[in-house]
């Protein structure tokens, strides 16, 4: 069966799984390669020249991005034991879904932006009954700020941060201060940095005028097999929520919670932001993933949770070929 192919049987496996669908994306990143933003570190325009030198070894390093991205979002569920044995599947319903979606697949820097919002999680997370909830919420606002540099709409995950720290209920004026600083950090020594190397401070200030002037505000302009597949992802993810059993453990049930406002937010973010459709896509590849994961495995009747994850396996499979072919 499908879910059990995907069952948490050693890293051989998944190593061979996640290889599996990198064939299956590779063809869609070799051909759609583009730059569509200018972030603070312009990561994309060095995967752009690399592109253009040597294709294949571009794909290579974006895939390596998406897959140590999946490789953060196990750790992330294997903190507290979220989705016992499912962790391999979330991961790959993750990548299937955020490979869907060309901005999401061909822009190196919201990779590397959401590789670093994993890192910040994973650090909100720990500080459910930790002694050092200040230091922890403020290396996860270290690791935003970091996000932002290389895809400033990630500029949103500052809400996300605050939401967390809420969930977890670790609010205070101390972690609050310690939030403000932690997403100071990055750019304070990176106005260091322009100052030793440009003696000019006001490139890295224009960087951050002109992101703040590009987040352009509209409607969603994904083709149409792009918004049918992320309609029959929400709808199934939405239903899936009616199926949510709780968890016993509180820190699981928070977890939870978090991932539900990060599913709302992004999906939102996704439609009505232009700009922010990277990010939204990002945020809503992991929750919908944790979500349908979630859903495997209380439904009762398996073959609905099989439906839904071979239709997303097969739909991603068709339209990287598909993209390979007709673009």
């Amino acid at each position: 069966m499908i879910l059990d192919t995907f069952q948490q049987r050693g890293v051989k496996r998944f190593v061979f799984i996640l290889s599996c669908i990198t064939v299956l994306f590779w063809q869609k990143i070799t051909v759609l390669h583009e730059v569509n933003s200018l972030p603070i570190i312009p990561v994309d325009t060095v995967f752009d020249l690399l592109a253009k030198t040597n294709t294949c070894l571009s794909a290579f390093a974006e895939i390596s991005l998406l897959l140590i991205c999946a490789y953060c979002f196990i750790i992330i569920l294997s903190l507290y034991d979220i989705l016992p044995g499912r962790k391999y599947l979330a991961a790959i319903l993750f990548l299937c879904i955020v490979s869907v979606f060309t901005d999401a697949q061909t822009i190196a820097g919201s990779v590397c932006a959401l590789i670093f919002q994993m890192f910040a999680f994973y650090n909100l997370f720990r500080t459910y009954h930790s002694a050092q909830i200040k230091s922890l919420i403020f290396t996860a606002a270290f690791f935003t700020g970091i996000s932002i540099m290389f895809s400033f709409p990630f500029i949103i995950a500052v809400i996300n941060l605050i939401a967390g720290i809420w969930f977890f209920s670790v609010i205070t004026w101390r972690t609050i201060i310690s939030m403000i600083l932690g997403l100071l950090a990055p750019f304070v020594f990176l106005l260091y940095f322009f100052q030793l190397a440009h003696h000019d401070i006001s490139l890295m200030l224009y960087a951050v005028e002109n992101n703040f002037n590009n987040l352009l505000w509209g409607l969603f302009d994904f083709d149409n097999f792009s918004a049918a597949f992320m309609g029959f992802v929400f709808a199934v993810t939405l239903l899936s929520m009616l199926k949510a059993g709780k968890y016993t453990k509180t820190i699981q049930r928070m977890i939870n919670n978090m991932f539900y406002f990060l599913f709302v937010t992004s999906a939102i973010l996704t439609v009505l932001v232009k700009s922010m459709q990277p990010y939204g896509i990002m945020l809503f590849g992991i929750s919908a993933a944790y979500l349908l994961t979630r859903f495997s495995q209380l439904v009762k009747h398996k073959w609905i949770a099989e439906f839904i994850v071979f239709a997303i396996l097969a739909a991603t499979a068709a339209y990287s070929n598909w993209a390979f072919f007709f673009h």
